[in-house]
């Protein structure tokens, strides 16, 4: 049987009290970066939804003028509105 050597253990050694501080100020900067980090993320998903939603409302709206335009044509005939003063010329 063949005699194995040991490998002497390393002592466990302490870092300083500023080393240790430092290494602490770090995850916490960590931390606290990931915490900004899924806040901002959060508040781009709550922003993309209103974005969709004022993008709906108004392709709604587009298409009420849309109705409303052929409603006044049906009724007026082709021309233009003057919206200050209510004022409808045909085109001739």
């Amino acid at each position: 049987m063949a005699v194995k050597e040991s490998t002497p253990t390393p002592e466990a050694k302490k870092f300083t009290e500023e080393e240790l501080k430092l290494l602490k100020d770090l995850q916490l900067k960590i931390q606290q970066s990931t915490l900004q980090f899924g806040q901002l993320y959060l508040s781009k998903i709550k922003l993309e939804e209103q974005e969709k939603s004022l993008k709906d409302y108004v392709y709604s709206l587009e298409q009420e003028e849309i109705k409303m335009a052929e409603t006044l044509s049906n009724k007026y005939g082709k021309g233009s509105i003057d919206t200050v003063t209510g004022e409808f010329t045909p085109i001739k």
